[in-house]
């Protein structure tokens, strides 16, 4: 018995719970308690952790930002994250969940930062991922509904690119 759970705790630690990342990540948005605390449990991944977790560590980065008053801590969060993000995608590429979180945050980052030069080829990606991923009977439902979501209230959508979502 203590076999099979060792087992099923080592076959885990490379799927972390990304719906309660999600959970946290949404919850940052509204409070810096929950931005601390999303913070915290992320603060240890590094480089070598998997491009989603990476990608989860770097939306830590950018919520801890989003909540601090410190100009300089604030760039240099932002900074982290944007740097940790970057390196997620450039080990995978491909990762709709990856493109998601750089669509989202370069669709809201102030110009000053320099930081939206990805947004129309990620919501192209986006969208491309929501029509294959609508035939897919193992996909991400949950994923696939807040990309959905998103797009449909992101500004750089057309109203034509949004009545495509609607459908898929």
């Amino acid at each position: 018995m203590k076999a099979v759970l060792l087992l099923f705790v080592w076959l885990n630690i490379g799927n972390p719970d990304l719906s309660a990342y999600r959970k946290l990540l949404d919850g940052s948005f509204v409070s810096e308690k929950v931005a601390g605390q999303f913070y915290e449990q992320l603060k240890n991944v590094g480089e070598d952790d998997t491009p989603v977790l990476l990608g989860f560590r770097a939306m830590s980065e950018f919520m801890m930002s989003k909540h601090l008053v410190n100009p300089f801590s604030r760039i240099s969060h932002f900074n982290r994250g944007r740097r940790l993000l970057e390196r997620a995608i450039e080990k995978d590429h491909t990762s709709a969940e990856l493109l998601f979180f750089r669509l989202a945050t370069q669709s809201n980052a102030p110009s000053l930062l320099r930081y939206s030069s990805n947004i129309s080829i990620d919501k192209l990606s986006l969208i491309r991922y929501l029509k294959a991923d609508a035939t897919q009977p193992h996909a991400d439902k949950e994923l696939h509904k807040r990309i959905k979501h998103y797009l449909l209230i992101n500004q750089y959508c057309t109203t034509e690119e949004k009545t495509l979502i609607k459908t898929l």
